[in-house]
């Protein structure tokens, strides 16, 4: 999901090596989502509308995300499942050490930021979005959870409440994808995208950017689809040339079809997964930038609300031409992957290890991403 990929040096949940290329791709839908909201408020695409088919729908970016924790999940817990409460609870200790530290980390640093501009007399943009209410809402991770009719505080947390609800319905959830007839999986598969083109057909306006309001119906139906195509993969049901199905990416794109930009995606992720399979060699992957970030994705995700605090500030006093907002754009994107960087190498990492550390839980195999 959002929390990125690698937590200890090239190792899944239970030592093995995760699939290099899932956490590049992490990369690149974290990229995409970050210049989706870097356009929001420098409307580059306003003066390059031929960004704007991609620009415009950087947030399925985050419907990559949810398909991938489905599919992660299913591959890293199929051949074990929780079992019992103790087991569960290990399961939901693990996701809690993964998102919540850095959760916190960022919500306190955002009320920080609030309190200071209260004290220094600034001026705050719709100040009804950081009532206590809100705050507590979404320091429980249940602000998607239909709470609210407001994206509120560090907003993009609302991706996060949806991860959370999917996770306390997972063991559950695979208990009854392990059960279901084979014959029935790709039906079910087919289920979810049907499920997503309705709701991208409710507000085409709108298409599949539901957050806090449906915003469980959209990732329901990509963690669904996560998890067949998991089970489809893993059971070499898929065929070898899946990959060649991202193509329904860009065809989504032109068309304007968030569903169809949604399987595409799905595609993706099977394939490459399978390619890996296919190749795979001894060893940890070969590090480079990109795969540092992809592990970075959930810090790049959660500091976001701080680049767009700053930008905010500078355009309140500036109106910057076409080519300022590019120069803009570049820096804020840069800003925002080393602090997104930092929050994951500082706080994620050793929080996650420290947590674990106290209460050693059952080794689990490998997620996939």
């Amino acid at each position: 999901m959002l929390e990125g990929g690698r937590v200890a040096g090239g190792t899944g949940e239970a030592g093995a090596p995760r699939e290099a290329s899932l956490t590049r791709l992490r990369f690149v839908l974290i990229s995409w989502v970050v210049l989706y909201h870097l356009d929001l408020a420098l409307r580059v695409s306003a003066g390059l509308p031929w960004l704007a088919p991609v620009l415009g729908v950087g947030y399925l970016g985050v419907d990559g995300f949810f398909l991938l924790s489905g599919f992660a999940l299913w591959v890293g817990y199929a051949a074990r499942p929780p079992s019992g409460w103790q087991g569960v609870g290990a399961f939901l200790l693990r996701r809690v050490a993964k998102i919540w530290p850095l959760h916190l980390a960022a919500l306190l640093g955002l009320l920080a930021v609030v309190l200071a501009a209260v004290q220094l007399g600034i001026p705050i943009r719709e100040p009804e979005r950081f009532s206590a209410e809100d705050f507590l809402l979404q320091l429980l991770l249940v602000n998607a959870w239909e709470t609210t009719d407001r994206l509120a505080w560090n907003y993009p947390s609302w991706a996060l409440s949806a991860e959370w609800a999917g996770y306390l319905a997972f063991p559950l959830l695979l208990w009854g994808m392990l059960r279901l007839p084979a014959p029935l999986v790709p039906a079910l598969a087919l289920g979810a995208l049907g499920g997503l083109a309705w709701l991208g057909s409710l507000n085409p306006g709108v298409g599949l950017n539901y957050t806090v309001h449906l915003g469980l119906v959209r990732f329901g139906c990509e963690f669904l689809l996560g998890m067949a195509l998991g089970r489809l993969a893993t059971s070499g049901r898929l065929p070898a040339w899946t990959l060649a199905g991202a193509a329904a990416v860009p065809a989504g794109l032109a068309l304007g079809q968030d569903a169809l930009v949604v399987a595409g995606l799905a595609a993706a992720i099977a394939g490459l997964w399978l390619r890996g399979q296919r190749r795979r060699v001894a060893g940890a992957p070969r590090q480079d930038l990109v795969l540092r970030l992809g592990e970075a994705s959930f810090g790049v995700y959660l500091c976001w609300v701080f680049v767009e605090a700053a930008l905010v500030g500078l355009l309140r006093v500036a109106e910057p031409g076409l080519a300022a907002r590019l120069g803009l754009m570049a820096g804020a994107f840069a800003l925002n992957l080393l602090l997104g960087w930092l929050a994951w190498r500082l706080v994620e990492v050793p929080a996650h290890r420290w947590i674990l550390g106290r209460r050693r839980p059952a080794p689990v195999p490998a997620a996939a991403g």
